[in-house]
């Protein structure tokens, strides 16, 4: 059988078991659209069961498993409870690493087929997903949270206990069956778009949806650009690409959790380094500003899901009047991140700035700068200083927010003709994770 048979094969068992996986909506965003004077339809993974894309990988494991007992036209409730005898006799269950959506469509399944999971977390995973899993799983399902902060930790951990209990291990992208799954999306794309598609956009984490994806768009769609994207502080694929082989990252930002890769599969670079346009590498500010952006439209992403819109901005020229289609991975974050998501898109915007600025002790001081150093919309968010005697100068941390880009560099100006020491720590990186 052909790999886009299987594909199919798995989107027609997806269709009857639609309870479990949806066809999710490809909707025309008005607003993205005006913005970019083009086409731009966002593929709705963020709706999917479990809010994450991750179940279309999930569900094509699953379904192969037990693709011989479905087969033979059991009544499904003899077909479970042999399955169950089966599963604890011979599988004994699954065993799988995540770093939490992937961790959620698997429990949901394990619950949903009766098959005991034992799922590997990395300890730094959100307490909201970890309870989410346990939820979904219930009883058929084993957190089990191991040291270390990157997924790699979590994968290691999770093949031991594998090989030790002679269970099967189950990758979250480094699988065919699992890009197989994951190609179902562009499958669904070219159904729903009654037009010709000239840009796709896909985020990459391990690199398994890039790889369906492409895959699919390059046997029925050969003409469109697929074209994926990465955040910066995880740039695995790019950087493999570059190199030509797979390389490992030495660290990691886990901003983009989702995403948070160090090392691509290998049979995903394989296909990608084949299939796909180009990767383009996205800096977190900008993923935060995209984030809050499809906030105010209505949309609830996570920094990963947000990747494919966050690349527009640099593809603006190319997609004027083209047709665009970007996928909206997933939307499992915390809404408490929001503050965090505002203070990154302010830092990458230039209208958020930390300075420290050598003050002379001396009456009114304070005043005068207001005064004479900000503008009437500047807006001083914190303020630490001491005043000390028996001293000439002391620092003071000023936080101030700006509306305009420009207007800081008025700000330093003011500062200079009153002769104000200062630094700007958001240059210093060191110094800014310190303090903040």
């Amino acid at each position: 059988m052909s790999q886009m048979s299987i594909i199919h094969n798995i989107h027609s068992k997806m269709k009857k078991e639609s309870q479990i996986v949806q066809h999710t909506l490809l909707e025309l965003s008005r607003k993205l659209s005006e913005k970019y004077e083009a086409n731009i339809y966002l593929k709705r993974e963020d709706n999917q069961h479990c809010r994450s894309f991750k179940i279309r990988g999930a569900f094509a494991y699953f379904s192969k498993l037990t693709e011989d007992q479905k087969s033979k036209d059991i009544d499904r409730h003899i077909y479970i409870f042999i399955y169950i005898i089966l599963t604890y006799l011979y599988f004994i269950g699954i065993v799988t690493a995540s770093d939490g959506n992937f961790a959620l469509a698997v429990s949901y399944l394990c619950n949903q087929y009766k098959i005991k999971g034992y799922i590997f977390l990395p300890n730094v995973c959100q307490k909201q997903k970890i309870e989410n899993i346990q939820q979904f799983g219930q009883e058929y399902v084993e957190i089990k949270l191991v040291n270390g902060g990157f997924y790699e930790d979590a994968v290691k951990y999770a093949k031991e206990f594998s090989q030790l209990n002679k269970i099967s291990y189950l990758s979250s992208f480094d699988d065919q069956t699992m890009i197989d799954g994951n190609g179902t999306i562009a499958l669904e794309v070219l159904q729903d778009l009654e037009t010709d598609l000239d840009y796709c956009f896909v985020p990459v984490g391990g690199g398994g949806l890039a790889a369906g994806v492409s895959l699919v768009l390059s046997q029925l769609s050969p003409d469109t650009k697929c074209i994926g994207v990465e955040p910066d502080g995880a740039s695995s694929m790019s950087k493999s690409l570059k190199e030509g082989q797979v390389v490992v990252l030495d660290s990691i930002s886990r901003y983009c959790d989702g995403s948070s890769i160090r090392r691509v599969g290998d049979l995903p670079f394989k296909i990608c380094k084949e299939k796909l346009s180009q990767v383009h590498v996205v800096q977190e500010g900008h993923i935060s500003t995209t984030i809050l952006f499809l906030y105010d439209i209505g949309i609830i992403a996570e920094p990963a899901g947000a990747l494919s819109v966050a690349a527009l901005d640099f593809f603006k020229d190319e997609i004027k009047g083209k047709n665009v289609v970007c996928i909206l991975a997933g939307g499992n974050t915390e809404l408490s991140r929001l503050d965090e998501f505002k203070e990154h898109s302010l830092l990458y915007e230039g209208l958020k700035y930390f300075f420290l600025i050598n003050f002379p002790m001396r009456q009114g001081v304070l005043k005068e700068f207001i005064v004479k150093c900000l503008g009437p919309t500047d807006e001083i968010c914190q303020l630490q200083f001491h005043k000390k005697p028996n001293r000439e100068n002391g620092p003071a941390l000023v936080t101030i927010e700006v509306r305009k880009k420009e207007e800081i560099l008025k700000i330093q100006e003011n500062m200079k003709k009153i002769n104000l020491k200062y630094q700007i720590i958001n240059e210093q990186r060191e110094l800014y994770d310190l303090l903040f």
